[in-house]
């Protein structure tokens, strides 16, 4: 350390003795003589004194700076660094025990040739802990500036190699729905950092590790999902979702409905080719139980939605409200009283409507917000635990598609329609409500045990009478009757009845049954009833069994395996139609009987109890059209009001 030479007068303020006292003491200090102006003066070194009073001398010599805050000088926290390397991860202390042993080691050695040498020789002996002069140097700046402690929390503290414009070209390449690779990420970066000149080559830029650490450090998983993967999934999978509340809720309460496609390839009659199959299903929204639902082959359309929903109803009673989307077999007069291309209005139904005519309130989900129906997931449930079961599985996308897929549609040794609805509905009815749910409504409970459990606690549902459920699955069209009656052009059938020549010329309304033609009602322009119709004309295909049809050809058998192939066969046997039954066979045992308590409820009664009771009234006493043709001086007797006394008794 420099001396400073200070005169003895000096000193002797400083010690605050005389001066001479200070010369007779000079043995005590370190002093020399020097000549000054032609004489010898007496000088001692102000770092031999004692230390309060070279501090003191130090502080006033001190240059007069503006404005300086003085730092403290870094201490080591041996019991903060202790805490720390507690709480610290197994390779935060891993970095910690090889760094505190290489520079305790090297300490003391400097330059860059004698570290180098240093580190030969330490690489050689530790090539588990090898190292190199950057990183000592590195280390040891950070040690210099925050202690031991820096070597615990490196990741913390070190700052990241990879430069924030480096990053930034890394980040617009890498964060995009095409989904580039870090790799190529950090070549468009380092292509770009060597035509600005900032570096020369490959060598002298960050490693993808690098870019990726930062990555990982400066941007949320969730952010970097969102830019890779695209909103939709994002909000899917990671997006807010509120939570239900389903305490107020009652089992059988509130229905949600909807139309998916099977992952399957059945034989369809009349079909040469491999088609797809539908369910439209209405699942319980507090319970998960299905309600009802419709098997078919056929596009979906009113005619299904009506089919599952009279399953439902036939079963196990009336719901208080349904939950559906915005699809044209829901938004229509006769299911819901809504058509498509209008604004909802709750209150306001067609009066013909299912909806209105059993007081069922309708509720549509938001448009292109799937996800707020939960019985998108149940439909998936189903996909993993149903559609997977058959050989002719073809996956909800060209990823799932299976390879031996071609092979048994060549074969065409798969199922029928017929035997796959047969299946199809027994998973439905044994096996899906026996299945445990994992959510925190059912918490662990399967959907029968949840629906047993809450349906005894509240008022048995409303039920309906033969006459209503006969005509849920009705459709209706409006036209005039002629001198053949009643003529529905779209499917080219006649009705008549024995009323029909007093009402020629006529605008009336028909209602009929697709599943059975051979009866219709029809109603004057006010929706009262006029009376029943009967089929005088066959509909083709639409009242013709399906095994009328001739069955299609089965394709050749598949070619010859080689010996590979035939040797994976024998290894993993191949899945064929039969498995599928023997699995739901097995599920159903497996989930054990289903004995699920449906209550008996009161009968809601509707105009097509009315109805019905008109008709019977009009086969006993004649119909009143044909008495007023036989004169006004018929006198008949006013027949009481059937409808009021059903209605009251």
């Amino acid at each position: 350390m420099k001396p400073i030479w200070i005169s003895t007068s000096k000193v002797s303020e400083l010690l605050k003795i005389s001066e001479r006292h200070v010369r007779n003491r000079l043995s005590l200090w370190e002093y020399k003589w020097e000549e000054e102006n032609g004489r010898k003066v007496l000088k001692i070194n102000a770092r031999s004194l004692p230390k309060e009073a070279c501090d003191r001398y130090i502080l006033e010599t001190l240059p007069e700076v503006e404005e300086v805050q003085a730092v403290a000088p870094t201490q080591e926290d041996i019991e903060s660094t202790n805490r720390a390397y507690e709480r610290a991860t197994s390779r935060s202390k891993k970095n910690f025990d090889k760094w505190s042993v290489i520079l305790s080691k090297c300490e003391g050695i400097q330059g860059t040739r004698e570290l180098e040498r240093f580190v030969e020789s330490w690489n050689q002996s530790h090539p588990d802990m090898k190292t190199s002069v950057q990183s000592i140097y590195r280390q040891r700046s950070v040690v210099a500036d925050f202690g031991k402690i820096a070597l615990i929390n490196h990741r913390e503290i070190m700052g990241s190699t990879v430069k924030d414009r480096w990053f930034d070209d890394f980040k617009q390449a890498y964060l995009t729905a095409n989904k580039l690779s870090v790799f190529s990420a950090r070549m468009i970066a380092l292509g770009m950092a060597i035509d600005r000149g900032e570096v020369k080559g490959d060598k002298d830029f960050p490693s993808k590790s690098a870019f990726t650490r930062r990555l990982q450090r400066e941007v949320s998983p969730d952010v970097i999902y969102f830019a890779r993967e695209g909103k939709k999934k994002f909000y899917d999978n990671k997006g807010y979702h509120l939570d239900r509340d389903y305490s107020d809720m009652n089992a059988g309460q509130v229905w949600v409905g909807d139309t998916r496609t099977w992952d399957v390839f059945v034989k369809v009659p009349g079909q040469e080719k491999p088609a797809t199959c539908y369910i439209t299903l209405f699942m319980d929204f507090r319970t998960y139980m299905p309600m009802g639902w419709c098997l078919h082959h056929t596009s979906p359309g009113t005619e299904n939605t009506l089919r599952a929903i009279r399953n439902g109803i036939e079963r196990y009673g009336l719901p208080e409200e349904i939950y559906v989307d915005n699809g044209r077999e829901y938004r229509n007069k006769d299911f819901s009283g809504q058509s498509r291309g209008h604004k909802i209005v709750e209150d306001e139904q067609y009066t013909e409507s299912l909806a209105s005519r059993l007081d069922i309130k309708m509720h549509f989900a938001i448009v292109k917000n799937a996800r707020a129906k939960i019985i998108e997931r149940q439909f998936l449930v189903i996909k993993n635990g149903f559609d997977r079961l058959f050989n002719s599985f073809k996956g909800g996308t060209v990823v799932e598609k299976p390879e031996p897929l071609k092979g048994v549609l060549k074969s065409g040794d798969f199922l029928t329609w017929d035997e796959f609805a047969m299946l199809a509905d027994r998973y439905l009815r044994e096996v899906f409500p026996g299945l445990p749910c994992q959510g925190k409504v059912h918490e662990g409970k399967t959907r029968s045990e949840l629906w047993n459990e809450l349906i005894v606690k509240r008022e048995p549902m409303r039920r309906v009478s033969r006459e209503t459920l006969s005509l849920l699955t009705s459709r209706t069209v409006s036209g005039k009757i002629v001198h053949m009656g009643f003529h529905i052009a779209a499917l080219d059938a006649w009705y008549w009845a024995e009323w029909m020549p007093v009402w020629k010329g006529r605008e009336v309304m028909l209602r009929y049954d697709p599943d059975d033609m051979r009866t219709a009602w029809c109603y004057d322009a006010d929706k009262k009833l006029i009376g029943e119709c009967t089929l005088q004309q066959a509909v083709g295909a639409m009242v013709k069994d399906d095994d009328a049809i001739g069955k299609a050809q089965i394709a050749e058998g598949v070619a010859r395996k080689n010996r590979e192939e035939k040797l994976l066969k024998e290894i993993v046997p191949e899945m064929t139609k039969e498995q599928a039954a023997e699995y739901i066979g097995a599920m159903r045992t497996a989930v054990g009987p289903q004995d699920i308590f449906i209550p008996q409820g009161p009968t809601h009664l509707t105009r097509h109890d009315k109805d019905s009771s008109v008709l019977k009234a009009d086969k006993l006493v004649g119909n009143a059209d044909f008495i007023n043709m036989l004169g006004e001086d018929f006198e008949e007797e006013t027949p009481s009001d059937l409808w009021d006394e059903l209605a009251n008794g």
